[in-house]
């Protein structure tokens, strides 16, 4: 039995044909469309990111370098503070030294002073003694 086309065949490569016209129309164009419109917007996500991520490195190269200036800055405040006080240090010692000679000055002058007035005043009483103690000893009284 053999199969001979007839003119239904024809028919149904038509309609085919017209089918294949009319989805690529309806359905395939717009899809595609659809697709491309997709893609160029996803295309434009990733130039933001990128252009986002260029962003981000910039900003964080800046960060940094304050930072580390910020901190160069505070080595340099703490320098100088410390500097300040080890002056202040400094000129408070030589004032307390200078305070400290001066009272000792004064003391050791106080001192002589006393030690002076005590030997007058035992040379003053060294000799009333030494007569008493004469007279004792030899029993009588001395002139």
């Amino acid at each position: 039995m053999t199969v001979i086309p007839d003119w239904t065949l024809l028919v149904q490569i038509i309609n085919f044909l017209v089918l294949v016209f009319l989805l690529n129309m309806v359905l395939f164009r717009p899809i595609r469309r659809a697709i491309r419109a997709r893609q160029a917007r996803m295309e434009e996500f990733a130039e933001d990111i990128a252009g986002l991520a260029d962003n981000q490195q910039g900003i964080l190269g800046e960060v940094d370098a304050q930072l580390v200036e910020a901190r160069r800055e505070g080595l340099g405040v703490r320098e100088h503070l410390r500097q300040e006080g080890s002056q202040e240090e400094s000129s408070l010692l030589e004032q307390v030294k200078k305070e400290v000679d001066e009272e000792w000055t004064r003391v050791e002058a106080k001192i002589k002073k006393d030690v002076a007035q005590a030997r007058d005043a035992l040379k003053a009483q060294a000799q009333d003694f030494a007569m008493a103690l004469s007279a004792k000893i030899l029993g009588r009284k001395l002139s």
